[in-house]
């Protein structure tokens, strides 16, 4: 079975601050992914009515709605399918990371600042995509015939 093109997939950044959103961003544009940023649990709500995405990336500490709130509001709402990345800088004790996982669509907990190689990698897995090769690169006729 071949894997989906990351192109075709949307990607959803939930975090209230700026410079992590265009950090996110710019390495899940990197890898070919579409995105969508919302800077509150609020305002991703209202984007994913639009369009749904494929995969959450989302801070828990945010102002306005924390994303905790957002993630069950996202369940009222009937997207218990659509997997969730948690991403948090604080420092969380393992009973309430437990609890965390425990919710029906948290496939991933991440702390930042992210292992990006195994941040993306997660990314390609949960997504069915394919990491594109820097090395695949297609081949002109004749190029293993230099002697």
């Amino acid at each position: 079975m071949d894997a989906t093109p990351p192109a075709d997939r949307l990607v959803m950044i939930v975090d209230d601050e700026a410079d992590v959103r265009l950090l996110v961003e710019f390495n899940i544009k990197k890898e070919g992914f579409q995105t969508v940023c919302a800077a509150n649990g609020l305002e991703a709500l209202e984007k994913l009515q639009a369009r749904e995405p494929d995969l959450i990336i989302l801070d828990l500490m945010m102002p306005k709605q924390s994303g905790y709130e957002f993630l069950r509001q996202v369940q009222a709402a009937g997207h218990r399918d659509i997997p969730v990345f948690i991403a948090t800088a604080r420092s969380l004790d393992s009973s309430t990371v437990e609890v965390i996982r425990q919710e029906s669509n948290v496939v991933e907990f991440f702390t930042k600042p992210f292992n990006w190689p195994q941040f993306i990698g997660a990314m390609h897995k949960r997504l069915g995509t394919e990491r594109a090769s820097p090395r695949a690169k297609p081949r002109e006729p004749g190029w293993d015939d230099a002697s």
